[in-house]
């Protein structure tokens, strides 16, 4: 095996997430795909979340899928299938709202009337969460209580390399962000030209593969699991192109014809499992690990 593709030395555990959405749902085509022309467009999230599927089958992994509620009104058969597969079901949200966008009623009822879809679709209890876009920060840190009103037991919504995880400090693993139980496990992220990158979605198509193999073994080494993430239609080629500008056109689209293989080369490298087994079950992270939002520190450095 290459250097590349060789399997970590660690026995260290990470966490596979796929958010599972249509391509109309990326934020970066928004001022093309407006959400009252939703309903008029080509449903593509079944094919593509198949293909995911099945390179997870191939790889004998088993991962998360944070699925959008409307997904699973749509596609309930889509939602059982991906249950049925051995894989963990959760909440990406209804209708990919940011959560800073929200206010706390609306949000609320956003997360509750998803966690209902999803578990009516399925027919299994929904524990955990993550905002689309990543979108939970220190304007909306709110949002934590809420997601434990509405019965969640994790949520995966923090993140320094997006914007309104920007300054936190998410490198110190799981804690609990309020006084419930609830427990948030941040995006994994590394350092490219002093800024932090997301272990996953548009920067793992722009970057090379060496620089996440490289972020996640040296994560790993401190005997800590990494979480990776990518989306449904970024193994997606021949979706609609949206005319828009070029930056979100190259945000969109670039590199997607290679994202398979080089989703295959970070499966075989590292050792993965759904959320829950690969950091345990959110009631074993101990109470005192609660904190407030704090400075950046480093992640995956």
């Amino acid at each position: 095996m290459t250097a590349s593709t060789e399997r970590a030395p660690t026995q260290v555990v990470n966490a596979m997430s796929i958010d599972v959405e249509d391509y109309y749902h990326a934020h970066a085509l928004e001022s093309f795909y407006t959400r009252d022309g939703w309903p008029a467009l080509e449903r593509r999230v079944r094919r593509n979340t198949a293909v995911i599927l099945d390179l997870l089958d191939e790889h004998e992994t088993r991962a998360t899928f944070f699925t959008l509620g409307s997904v699973a009104i749509e596609a309930p058969d889509l939602v059982r299938e991906i249950v049925q597969r051995g894989h963990e079901l959760a909440s990406h949200g209804l209708e990919h709202y940011r959560a800073s966008e929200q206010t706390p009623a609306a949000f609320l009822a956003d997360v509750t009337t998803a966690k209902r879809a999803l578990e009516d679709a399925a027919g299994v209890e929904v524990h955990g969460y993550r905002a689309a876009s990543f979108s939970i920060g220190f304007r909306n840190w709110w949002a934590f209580d809420a997601l434990e009103e509405a019965g969640y037991s994790y949520s995966s919504s923090l993140s320094a390399g997006h914007r309104d995880g920007a300054g936190l400090d998410v490198g110190s693993g799981p804690f609990r962000p309020g006084s419930g139980r609830l427990v948030e496990y941040p995006i994994t992220t590394g350092r490219f030209f002093g800024r932090h990158v997301p272990t996953g979605g548009g920067f793992f198509r722009l970057l090379p593969r060496s620089f996440f193999h490289h972020s996640l073994r040296r994560l790993n080494a401190r005997g800590k699991p990494a979480i990776f993430y990518l989306h449904p239609w970024e193994f997606d080629p021949d979706q609609p192109r949206a005319a828009v500008g070029v930056a979100a056109r190259f945000r969109h689209h670039v590199n997607i014809p290679g994202v398979p293989r080089k989703f295959c080369d970070i499966l075989k490298a590292f050792r993965w499992a759904p959320m829950v087994e690969a950091f345990g079950e959110p009631a074993d992270v101990k109470p005192g690990r609660r904190q407030d939002a704090a400075p950046l520190a480093d992640a995956a450095e």
